[in-house]
């Protein structure tokens, strides 16, 4: 009885531990097979955002190289070349925006350039704080649902992530992505959750030298990028997020979610490039939701094993106490009853493993049309409904149709024993292939074995590169006087498109597959033009065509265009995009544009030696003025103070008047020729350019008037007067005469006061102005101020000549400026004058 109990002890323990080792090692297993799933889906997911984010920058190279082949960029052309982007796939783009770097003192004149150019309403609003500006002034909107992008005239220097993306592209000429960052639009609050944004920039220069332009901004709403690129992939993963790096910081910028990851086993990370950056995808999940990883073979086989091992320890018992052979015929069939049973257990094991893993659903259908047995992925495949009803009624109940996605899906079952067929349908809007075979007759069990693909995936992948196809070539097409079309890293045409079978005459059966130096003339081809226009290409991701080329009847036009580098993510040569046109007017218009240029610099010299005669005899008019006239003045003049000296008690009152209406008659005239001769110099005086210091004047010509002031109690307020540029010299003429007048025109207000001041105009420039609250003048008579000798006061109220306005008139508009007046009769007058802005940096370059 203690060997009977020993062996069942030993029994019990060696079935026990051989459970537990098989339970383990098929746990094991599972999770082996729940790793490879998720990672051939972390690798799907991968490809698809990497594949997606090339999209992007594939269409911003090719708009920024329709752009650069542009000879002048205005909105109309803008929105030509920009068009086709609104018609590609590309989910989560807000917008794409044409940008200009701007110093500060080119803001004004960089506004009124493209308002001009087609954006009337631009309004460059430069950020706080910044000297170098990054304004956007052209943009179109690619989501017309959620329209967006930057708006137009905003600074993109006030958005840190956006001016390091500039500056990269700028930098090294290939595409540049930003950090993530938030972009508030109108209307927006702070305290509501805003999407993360990514910005992609590549650089736009001029074709002829290279320089830049300016640069083209495609701006991406990073949740809505995702949320489409992983609209099939995220089907198989409940947890998957994008993240990148803001600063030094790894940010989640998106996320598709259905379950929280607190209570996922697995989780893989895998690197995708965008442009310049590299993001980060993370995957986490639960490895029960993967296909073929969910069973519990390992529970069954521990829990089946042990039983076995109570039953087997049973029989060993009640062999035990049997008859000597009883027990030995118990014991041979006991072990041939286990290896049996190995047998059946390994290829059972083996067998559903297998059918467990495959990602292909098998169904086994019996004689009688019901599903005998379906593995994981067919279940997940018809649903739990479909292993309860007889296959004829699956069409039915999953509402299949034909692979039209319209008509009802027929019974394609039948046919001769062995018998194999394939058809394709669409269930519950997912494509299926399904692989029929109906077995051989002499099978135990007839019917048919099914395997289901799901090749949704690979159709929209398929219909997605075929409408990308079309769609390029269509724009291709569309582009008429662009001839368009692509060749390899040796030069082979690999595209050829209408508009360059219409430019070179050549039809693309003709070219494709053949070197583009065919194009080029003998010439250029025997030194070699062809080859080196495709090095400089590579070197410097672009290269210019400008030259003679050959039709295929053999007349020649001139040509005019670009040779872009296309490159794969390693930085390594991909092909060129080759943009051409006829350029041959052009080239004839510039020929005969010099030959008129050459005719008017001849006419040029003939005019500046007329110039140089007129003005000597203005010379030698201004030397009769100056002696000629002044003699007789000053005869009058003395001769009229020698009797008014020597004479004076002969004289009686009126006498003594009309002596005193002599002498200041000559002494006016004296003045009038003096301010002609002022007004005349005025035209061939060099102008001097420096600062000019307003405020500095103001006081001078102030501190020269006391004798005109006298003992008046005039307030004199001066305001915050800016540099201006200039000549020093000619500019204290101006508020001189102007600080005059008000002093002059004051004399009887009291108490008088004098204002000298600027105001800033919405150009940003600076208009100077001096008010006074003395007599003022009808504005009716506006138009006689500024000309010479005409006066709005007689001499007996206010003495003066009718130059001084003239002459500062002329002076501030041969400063580039402009003068004007409002005045109200009694209640004083405003003189307005305009110069040039003094620029610090132009005195940091003297």
């Amino acid at each position: 009885m203690v060997g009977v109990r020993l062996q069942v002890i030993g029994v019990v323990l060696l079935g026990l531990l051989m459970s537990g080792g098989a339970g383990l090692l098929m746990h094991r297993v599972e999770r082996d097979r729940a790793d490879q799933a998720l990672d051939r889906r972390t690798a799907a997911a991968q490809d698809a955002v990497a594949a997606g984010a090339q999209r992007y920058v594939d269409a911003l190279q090719l708009a920024a190289g329709g752009l650069e082949a542009l000879p002048s960029l205005d909105a109309g052309s803008f929105t030509t070349v920009t068009q086709p982007l609104g018609q590609l796939w590309l989910p989560g783009a807000a917008g794409v925006e044409y940008v200009v770097p701007v110093q500060d003192a080119g803001i004004a004149d960089t506004q009124a350039s493209w308002r001009a150019r087609g954006v009337p309403d631009l309004r460059l609003t430069p950020a706080p704080g910044a000297t170098d500006h990054y304004f956007a002034v052209l943009g179109r909107a690619l989501d017309v649902r959620q329209p967006g992008g930057e708006r137009a005239g905003r600074d993109l220097a006030g958005v840190a992530q956006v001016d390091d993306a500039v500056l990269r592209a700028e930098r090294t000429g290939l595409p540049a992505a930003s950090e993530p960052y938030v972009a508030l639009r109108d209307g927006a609050s702070v305290a509501q959750p805003q999407p993360q944004t990514v910005a992609l920039v590549q650089r736009v220069v001029e074709q002829k030298t290279g320089a830049l332009r300016g640069y083209l901004q495609l701006t991406v709403r990073v949740q809505d990028f995702f949320g489409d690129t992983m609209l099939q992939p995220a089907r198989e993963l409940p947890n998957v997020a994008l993240t990148a790096y803001a600063g030094t910081e790894l940010r989640t910028i998106a996320a598709l979610a259905r379950r929280a990851p607190r209570g996922s086993d697995l989780r893989r990370t895998a690197e995708v490039q965008v442009a310049d950056k590299q993001w980060q995808l993370r995957v986490a999940i639960d490895s029960g939701r993967l296909v073929g990883a969910d069973g519990h073979l390992d529970d069954g086989m521990f829990f089946a094993g042990a039983a076995l091992t109570l039953v087997t320890a049973l029989l060993v018992a009640t062999l035990a106490t049997s008859r000597r052979r009883a027990e030995e015929r118990a014991e041979e069939a006991t072990a041939e009853r286990r290896a049996a049973e190995a047998t059946a257990r390994s290829q059972t094991t083996l067998l559903s493993a297998v059918l467990d893993t495959i990602t292909d659903g098998v169904a086994v259908i019996d004689g009688d049309g019901n599903a005998a047995w379906l593995n994981p992925t067919a279940r997940a495949i018809l649903g739990p409904e479909a292993s309860q009803r007889p296959a004829s009624e699956w069409p039915e109940l999953l509402d299949m149709r034909e692979a039209d996605g319209v008509t009802k899906y027929r019974n394609h079952s039948g046919g001769p024993p062995g018998t194999e067929s394939l058809v394709e349908c669409v269930m519950a809007g997912r494509r299926i292939e399904i692989r029929r075979r109906t077995l051989l007759p002499d099978r135990e069990t007839p019917g048919a074995v099914a395997v289901m693909r799901d090749i949704t995936d690979r159709h929209a992948a398929e219909e997605q590169l075929r409408g990308s196809e079309e769609l390029l070539q269509v724009l291709l097409d569309g582009a008429r006087d662009y001839a368009i079309y692509m060749l390899d890293p040796e030069g082979t045409i690999v595209s050829w498109s209408a508009n360059a079978e219409r430019l070179n005459g050549y039809r693309g059966d003709e070219t494709i597959g053949t070197n583009y130096a065919r194009l080029f003339t003998a010439d250029d081809q025997a030194e070699g033009r062809p080859e080196r226009v495709l090095a400089q290409a590579a070197e410097r991701g672009r290269a210019e065509l400008d030259g003679p080329q050959v039709r295929r009847d053999g007349t020649r036009f001139w040509a005019h265009g670009l040779v872009s580098a296309v490159r794969h993510p390693d930085g390594s040569v991909r092909g060129f995009v080759t943009v051409s046109q006829d350029a041959t007017e052009r080239k004839q218009a510039e020929q005969v544009i010099e030959r008129l240029n050459a005719d008017l610099e001849q006419r040029i010299d003939e005019r500046t030696a007329d110039l140089r005669e007129a003005n000597a005899e203005l010379e030698s008019f201004s030397y009769s003025v100056s002696h000629d006239l002044r003699a007789p003045l000053r005869a009058v003049d003395g001769f009229a103070k020698m009797l008014a000296l020597d004479y004076e008690a002969a004289l009686d009152e009126p006498g003594r008047r009309y002596v005193a209406r002599i002498r200041a008659g000559a002494q006016q005239m004296g003045e009038l020729i003096d301010g002609l001769l002022a007004f005349s110099r005025l035209q061939r005086q060099e102008l001097g350019t420096g600062r000019v210091g307003l405020a500095e004047l103001v006081a001078e010509a102030w501190d020269e008037l006391a004798v005109e002031r006298g003992d008046r109690a005039i307030e004199l307020v001066v305001g915050e007067l800016p540099d201006a540029l200039g000549d020093p010299r000619l500019v204290r003429h101006v508020i001189a005469n102007l600080l005059g007048n008000a002093v002059k025109y004051t004399r009887d207000v009291q108490p008088a006061r004098i204002e000298v001041g600027h105001n800033v105009t919405a150009a940003g420039e600076a208009t100077y102005f001096v008010r006074d609250n003395g007599a003022g003048f009808d504005m009716r008579h506006a138009g006689k101020l500024f000309k010479v000798f005409q006066r709005l006061h007689r001499d007996e109220e206010y003495e003066g000549t009718g130059i001084g306005l003239a002459l500062a008139h002329r002076i501030v508009h041969r400063h580039g400026g402009e003068i004007w007046a409002e005045a109200t009769p009694g209640a004083g007058a405003t003189f307005y004058f305009t110069l040039p802005v003094f620029a610090r940096e132009l005195e940091a370059v003297r």
